[in-house]
């Protein structure tokens, strides 16, 4: 990448979410399974484990796309100067 071409915007809102996520989502998780009529652990009502797993699922699907980033965002070889006889 050339000093000219502006920064890709993807790593930056990947970095974002994956942030929210990370210091939210045990929050999310918290306020489902404090509610109802069982305030401990297990859940007892199937929203609290829809939302445990929905955080779940999209932390796991933030990870999985800043790690894979790399491999599909990686840049190009620049060939090697080589002397022309």
């Amino acid at each position: 990448m050339s000093p000219a071409e502006p920064l890709p915007r993807l790593p930056y809102v990947l970095l974002i979410a994956m942030t929210a996520v990370s210091f939210g989502g045990p929050f999310v998780m918290l306020a489902a399974v404090r509610g109802g009529p069982n305030a401990g652990w297990p859940p007892d009502r199937p929203v609290e484990w829809v939302a445990i797993a929905a955080v779940m699922i999209l932390f796991l699907g933030l990870f999985a796309a800043c790690v894979s980033l790399g491999a599909w965002h990686r840049p190009r070889p620049r060939p090697s100067p080589r002397s022309r006889d």
